[in-house]
């Protein structure tokens, strides 16, 4: 079974009271995320590019923990940045176990041996190392743009898995995918003796260097269609059977953005893990502050158009599953059917949209200022912002609200906040760390040092492409 039972009665158990509370909108999964610093700097990750003092800071583990108690949910994914990076990560973990909570902690693994052998975590149900693996040892490296990871990330799966470890792998893809090598690296996993997969349609990160590699929708039909055409009896996917149709176009969902929040260094972020357009101060806030009906696929919003990523439709899924009795049987015919045959059935063809202006867009007839502060909060490296008073503020701005504007200052400790009224105006003045310009040199560079040193020849390095581990 790929999910122990008891996981499954804590999420169905605390979906049902939500139910009988009649809440619509509530977490099933909470991101948190400690940190965003990383050791590698994948094409297709938005989450990394911050100036130098945003990546250094670290949540407190007092805070991480509010916010789980606050937010409810009973599954914690810890994402970041690395969370093996995190100089608590082990506290963080010993306090979510004793809570009970479900933790997928979410790793690239490069550090995962090292964590093992210094006895940082001890086996237990309630902990899943949830390994980054982007496909087989060619697609991965190239993924992540680093030589000698998928090797690393192997023997520490084999390690953590002979201890007895609950583990699972996260694989996105993305348009460039074979779908004859992913399938045998399914199988591969599997031989590890991993508990579980998921997989997920490349997110459509803003930020992310390589934007060319994102699936549009019916891209992502066709390659799960072929991809699971099929399927392995010995393959096990951490994710709902609907999910799952969905991802092959046989089923039509709508995105529950809140049903797997982000709580970051920032705040909560707003609306989701993939789009960044401000941050509320408490759970309760994000909930009920937010224009929820500005988001996902039926709102029209063009950022949400393509996106079937599973932390905005898992969770539609799961309430699917327990709101009705016609989804719970829905459910447990497809569990037993298991993945369907992708020659089977027709595309859905999902209903009318509606253009509607989101939270994160400046109205047409803003006056300059505003859409100078909405363009700040946009851009991935330090502004300096001016005041009424004549002073003049130096940092990282991530929050725009009716009272304040929040910011992180260069060269200071903790958040500093300005009253939004005093301010007189905001301009660029650090690097943006998201300009992708030189991504195709980089690509280039890549297959260069690869061919070189598949010829026996020594390599110098360049950019983010390090020496092979």
């Amino acid at each position: 079974m790929a999910v122990p039972l008891s996981q499954m009665w804590a999420v169905a158990s605390y979906v049902l009271r939500q139910r009988v509370a009649r809440r619509r909108h509530y977490a099933t999964v909470l991101m948190l995320e400690p940190l965003l610093r990383c050791n590698l700097a994948c094409a297709g990750c938005g989450k990394i590019q911050y100036p130098a003092h945003v990546l250094k800071k670290e949540m407190a583990v007092a805070d991480a923990l509010a916010a789980v108690e606050e937010c409810g949910a009973p599954i914690i994914s810890i994402p970041g940045g690395e969370p093996m990076m995190y100089s608590h990560i082990g506290e963080l973990v010993r306090e979510l176990v004793a809570r009970k909570k479900y933790i997928y902690l979410c790793t690239n693994a490069l550090l995962l041996k090292q964590r093992l052998e210094e006895g940082v975590f001890s086996p237990s149900k309630f902990l899943t190392f949830s390994v980054h693996m982007d496909g087989d040892r060619d697609a991965h490296d190239f993924a992540v743009c680093r030589e000698g990871t998928y090797d690393k990330a192997y023997e520490a799966i084999k390690l953590a898995v002979s201890l007895g470890y609950r583990v699972t792998t996260n694989t996105t893809l993305f348009n460039h995918v074979d779908v004859a090598r992913t399938r045998r690296f399914f199988d591969e996993m599997m031989a590890l003796g991993v508990e579980s997969m998921t997989v997920s349609p490349g997110y459509s990160y803003q930020k992310a260097p390589d934007q060319h590699g994102f699936l549009k929708r019916e891209n992502t039909y066709q390659l799960f269609r072929s991809l699971l055409e099929n399927p392995r009896k010995h393959w096990q996917f951490n994710q709902s059977p609907l999910f799952m149709q969905f991802l092959m176009g046989k089923l039509h969902l709508e995105c529950t953005p809140w049903g797997n929040p982000c709580y970051t260094l920032f705040g909560w972020q707003r609306p989701c893990y993939l789009l960044q357009e401000g941050y509320a101060r408490t759970f309760r806030e994000l909930i009920e502050t937010t224009d929820w009906d500005s988001y996902g696929r039926a709102s029209g919003n063009p950022k949400c158009a393509n996106c079937m990523v599973h932390c905005g439709y898992e969770p539609t899924a799961v309430h699917e599953t327990f709101n009705s009795l016609g989804g719970f049987l829905k459910t447990v015919a497809a569990t037993f059917a298991g993945v369907p045959d992708s020659a089977r059935g027709h595309n859905i063809t999902p209903p009318p949209v509606t253009r509607r202006v989101t939270t994160g867009e400046a109205a047409p007839d803003a006056p300059e200022l505003e859409r100078a502060l909405r363009d700040a909060v946009d851009f991935r490296g330090d502004v300096r912002i001016t005041t009424r008073d004549g002073g003049v503020h130096e940092g990282y701005l991530f929050n725009v609200s009716d009272d304040l504007v929040e910011y992180f200052p260069s060269r200071e400790a903790g958040v500093a906040a300005l009253r939004r009224a005093d301010v007189t105006g905001v301009e660029r003045v650090g690097r943006d760390f998201a300009d992708g310009k030189s991504w195709e040199a980089w690509v280039r560079k890549y297959h260069e040092q690869k061919a070189a040193r598949a010829a026996g020849e020594k390599v110098e390095t360049i950019g983010i492409f390090s020496e092979p581990l």
